[in-house]
């Protein structure tokens, strides 16, 4: 039998449905795409304009505009650690970016090389742990990789996109979605899991200061496996 809580959210679903076909303008009921893997379905409806392919326009900025940004952009995350540790917003303040000021969140463009110690793809929301060079052995940071792709750490490291570049925050949130996507698709997605293990890796992303990791959690855009 369904839960209360299913039957509620099928029973909001309809009645926002009826109400877009009585609107004059066009919406779409969107589900939440970033989902997780230690989290039940959730159905969450957005109000979005038709006009808007997040997925679009990711994919048509990505290999131009995103992968050429963070290649010239990041700065080794190896420098960045001992600070966050200590103080993390002198980190940001040295290091970060955000597109607004008090009391946003830090972002910072990194780029480093390391060796695999675990894989870890026990969720959907997998990652990897990276022993940085010089190897202690011990992991410094987490590596998404995938399929689910969690933060909005893309989006909101890159510069040249702005939440007043869009309609409403709706639309913003689509779009963090849609990066995380085709780092999925076109990054992650292409790695042999089954051999990772031990393997040298290097890259280039993102990490947030928003995150529930215990290790800095980063999110690659480009990758080299050795």
């Amino acid at each position: 039998m369904p839960s209360i809580s299913k039957l509620g959210d099928r029973l909001i679903a309809q009645v926002v449905l009826v109400l877009c076909v009585f609107s004059f303008s066009s919406c779409t009921i969107v589900p939440d795409e970033e989902e997780s893997a230690d989290k039940g379905e959730k159905l969450d409806i957005y109000f979005v304009s038709d006009n808007f392919k997040p997925d679009e326009f990711a994919e048509s900025i990505w290999g131009e505009k995103v992968v050429p940004f963070f290649k010239d952009k990041s700065l080794p995350i190896e420098n960045i650690i001992p600070v966050w540790l200590n103080d993390q917003q002198a980190a940001g303040e040295e290091f970060g970016y955000r597109e607004k000021e008090e009391g946003s969140p830090w972002n910072f463009r990194v780029t480093g090389s390391g060796v695999v110690t675990a894989v870890n793809t026990e969720s959907r929301a997998s990652t990897v742990d990276i022993d940085l060079f010089p190897n202690d052995g011990k992991a410094d940071l987490v590596l998404q990789i995938g399929p689910v792709i969690k933060d909005s750490a893309i989006r909101d490291s890159l510069d040249f996109i702005s939440f007043t570049d869009f309609t409403n925050q709706l639309e913003f949130a689509r779009l963090s979605n849609a990066f995380n996507k085709v780092v999925n698709k076109d990054v992650t997605s292409k790695l042999d899991r089954e051999n990772l293990m031990g393997k040298k890796i290097s890259f280039w992303g993102a990490f947030t200061q928003l995150q529930d990791s215990d290790l800095i959690r980063v999110t690659p855009v480009a990758l080299e496996v050795e």
